[in-house]
């Protein structure tokens, strides 16, 4: 099988994919939501009991902007995996939600590939069995037609936070990128996810409803399950029934 094609990315020091530099102890890699970077694990606290929360910093997002983004998921994964290495010495987590889950997951299966110690769990939120497709926004939006700047507003305006309008014009290139990635991500055929996933749902999401998070990924995966109250970016702000949930779960 023909090797995958990879953006040229400048090689990078570890320390620019994450935020804030990991600590000593056990960690919380967190996957950015789409569009968006690290920046949107601020509201979290710096610990989840004793697991601090890193929050990962891709190419092409906010500090990181004049970098090239990765056009694939495996591309992504390999030169993420490159930065993890100093950190594979202690109990470690990644947590994602919604279309940050399949970068977990490539990640996840690039470290097997190398033979790595694995992260110990993977909460996953908002997010459909990986194998069936995509999920939510990502399933029937048209690109071509699709007003992203008024998606990105939305995204703001749904958080309480308010934006300057270059800001918008930023991000909205951010999320077409992702948007146009995830498009041709493909679950690897056959594959099992080699670490346990704790899935979580939202009662109130409008974007990937909670009764479409469980259904099928037993078939790839050994998981456990969580439905929580909210809506779909209430995971964002990381509320006090989400850190409940994190404090049971990353142990």
């Amino acid at each position: 099988m023909a090797p995958e094609p990879r953006t040229a990315v400048p090689v990078v020091r570890p320390g620019r994919w994450f935020v804030p530099a990991p600590p000593a102890g056990p960690l919380a890699f967190a996957f950015p939501y789409a569009g968006v970077g690290a920046s949107s694990y601020r509201p979290w606290p710096a610990r989840i009991g004793e697991v601090a929360v890193v929050a990962v910093q891709p190419p092409g997002r906010e500090n990181r902007t004049r970098e090239p983004a990765h056009r694939t998921h495996r591309a992504f994964a390999h030169d993420l995996a490159d930065a993890l290495l100093p950190y594979l010495d202690r109990d470690y987590y990644f947590v994602g939600h919604c279309g940050a889950v399949p970068y977990a997951l490539e990640t996840i299966f690039e470290l097997e590939r190398r033979g790595c110690p694995l992260p110990r769990r993977l909460v996953a939120s908002s997010w459909g069995a990986p194998h069936r497709g995509l999920y939510g926004y990502l399933n029937f939006v048209d690109l071509s037609t699709a007003d992203l700047h008024a998606e990105t507003r939305l995204l703001f305006a749904r958080a309480g936070v308010p934006v300057r309008e270059d800001f918008v014009d930023l991000l909205t290139q951010v999320l077409r990128h992702d948007l146009e990635t995830q498009r041709d991500y493909s679950y690897p055929a056959g594959a099992r996810v080699p670490v346990p996933v704790t899935l979580l749902g939202w009662t109130g999401d409008d974007v990937v409803p909670a009764d479409q998070v469980r259904p099928g990924w037993t078939e790839c995966a050994q998981v456990e399950y969580e439905e929580l109250e909210g809506a779909h970016l209430a995971f964002l702000s990381c509320p006090a029934n989400l850190q409940r949930s994190l404090e049971h779960w990353l142990r």
